[in-house]
C-alpha cells in the first residue's frame, strides 16, 4: 500500500501516556464509527494541550485564535499528527497559530463577495449555469486556512429545511443553472438521510444536470466512506465528487481505500488543493502530491491561490511563485496531473486562470487579474520569503 495504516504505525510510535488514553479505542469497532470520531473531536485549547503537550503555542494566543475561528480534529487525523514532529505539514493545517491574530489591511472575512452574490442565504449565484448550495457550516475538521471562517466562527449548524426548500424552489425557476455545487462546510457530515433527501430534490429539477459534492472527508475522516454511502451516491448520477488534497502525507491506505470504493461505486473523483506557503510550494512536494492523487484515481482538477482572508496571510505565497512552480510541473509530470491553477479573485469577478491573458501588471504587493469578460480586478499577492 501507499503508506502504513494510521492505526498500526501510530500504535507503533506513540509514546505519550496522555495520547494513549484516546488511541485505546483504535483496535475497536467505535474507531471505524464516523459518528464516534464526530462526537470525539478534538475542539478544546485544553483538550488539545493535554493530548499534544508539545504544541508550540502561548495558550493565550491559542485561545483568541480558536474564538476567532472554532478548532475542530478528528482522532483519525490526530493520530496522523502524532506521527510528525510539532510543526510539521500537517500540524499547520489543524492546529491554530498565533499567525492568524496578525492583521493585513488587504485581507478580508469575505473577500470573494458570496454574501452579496447570494439571492438566497447558502445559495451562491455568480456563474449563469451553475450554483453553489452551502449544505452546512460543520467540518470533521476546521482547516487552519479556510476560505469561509467566518461562518463558522462560533457553531456548527447545518442548513435549515426551510432554506434548503427556497434555494430547491430558486434552482427550478432558472432553467440555466445545469450544475449544483453542494459544499459548506462538509456536505458529507450531513446524515445519510439528509444528503439522500437533498440529492433526490436536485435531481427533481430537470434543468439540473450535474451534481459536485466537495469534501474532504476521505482525508481527515475516510470512514464517512460507508457502504451505506456509496449506495446514496450511486443513485445519484451524474455525480462528481472533488476532494480537497494538500499534501502527499495527508493520503493514508484508509484514504485510498475510501476512493475506490467511490471509484467502484462510479463516482469520478477529482481534488482540490490549495497553495499554502510552507506545506506544498515546493516543486518536488507539488510534484509528489499530483503523482499520487493519480495513483489514488484522483484526477487533479485545480490549485488555487489561497484566499485573501483574514487570518492567513501565513499561508499565502505570491502567484509569481505559483506560476512558477506550474511551469516545473508542466515540464516535469504527465499532463493528466496538470491541474487548473486559478485565483477566486475578489470583487465577486470569480475564478480567473492564473495563465497567459488572465495576468496583467505584476508589481510590489499588487497584481492586475484579468477576468474571462475583460474585467481588471486589483488582486493583494503575498509575501515573498524573508
Amino acid at each position: 500500500m501507499y503508506r502504513n495504516s494510521v492505526v498500526t504505525n501510530t500504535q507503533n510510535t506513540m509514546n505519550n501516556k496522555n495520547i494513549s488514553a484516546l488511541w485505546q479505542y483504535m483496535d475497536g469497532k467505535s474507531w471505524r464509527d464516523w459518528r464516534w470520531q464526530m462526537a470525539n473531536r478534538i475542539r478544546s485549547v485544553e483538550y488539545l494541550n493535554r493530548l499534544f503537550p508539545d504544541v508550540d503555542e502561548d495558550p493565550e494566543d491559542l485561545d483568541k485564535a480558536v474564538r476567532n475561528f472554532r478548532m475542530s480534529i478528528t482522532p483519525f487525523f490526530a493520530a496522523l499528527l502524532a506521527e510528525e514532529k510539532p510543526g510539521g505539514v500537517l500540524w499547520k493545517q489543524a492546529i491554530p497559530s498565533a499567525e492568524e491574530l496578525r492583521e493585513h489591511p488587504e485581507l478580508s472575512c469575505d473577500p470573494l463577495s458570496e454574501e452579496r452574490d447570494s439571492p438566497i442565504p447558502n445559495l451562491v449565484h455568480r456563474y449563469k449555469d451553475r450554483v453553489l448550495l452551502l449544505t452546512t457550516d460543520r467540518c470533521a475538521l476546521y482547516c487552519r486556512h479556510c476560505n469561509r471562517r467566518r461562518r463558522a466562527k462560533n457553531h456548527e449548524r447545518d442548513t435549515s429545511a426551510a432554506n434548503i426548500a427556497q434555494c430547491i424552489e430558486y434552482i427550478a425557476a432558472h432553467p440555466e443553472i445545469r450544475e449544483v455545487i453542494l459544499s459548506g462546510g462538509d456536505p458529507l457530515t450531513l446524515t445519510d438521510r439528509k444528503l439522500d433527501d437533498l440529492l433526490t430534490a436536485i435531481k427533481e429539477i430537470s434543468s439540473v444536470e450535474i451534481i459536485r459534492i466537495c469534501t474532504r472527508m476521505p482525508v481527515v475522516l475516510p470512514y464517512r466512506i460507508t457502504r451505506d454511502l456509496c449506495d446514496i451516491l450511486e443513485k445519484h448520477h451524474p455525480l462528481f465528487v472533488n476532494i480537497h488534497v494538500n499534501h502527499p502525507a495527508e493520503m493514508t491506505d484508509e484514504m485510498y481505500e475510501a476512493c475506490g470504493r467511490l471509484s467502484k461505486c462510479g463516482v469520478p473523483l477529482g481534488s482540490q488543493t490549495v497553495l499554502l506557503k510552507g506545506i506544498n510550494d515546493e516543486p518536488e512536494v507539488l510534484q509528489a502530491l499530483l503523482r499520487k492523487l493519480l495513483r489514488f484515481r484522483i484526477k487533479p482538477y485545480s490549485l488555487y491561490h489561497g484566499d485573501p482572508v483574514s487570518g492567513t496571510a501565513h499561508f499565502r505565497t505570491t502567484i509569481r511563485k505559483g506560476r512558477l512552480l506550474m511551469r516545473y510541473i508542466a515540464a516535469n509530470t504527465s499532463g493528466m496531473a496538470l491541474p487548473h491553477y486559478a485565483a477566486d479573485a475578489p470583487d465577486g469577478a470569480g475564478k480567473i486562470l492564473l495563465l497567459g491573458d488572465h495576468i496583467g501588471e505584476l508589481e510590489g504587493d499588487k497584481v492586475t487579474l484579468i477576468n474571462s469578460h475583460g474585467m481588471r480586478v486589483q488582486y493583494p499577492d503575498g509575501e515573498d520569503d524573508q
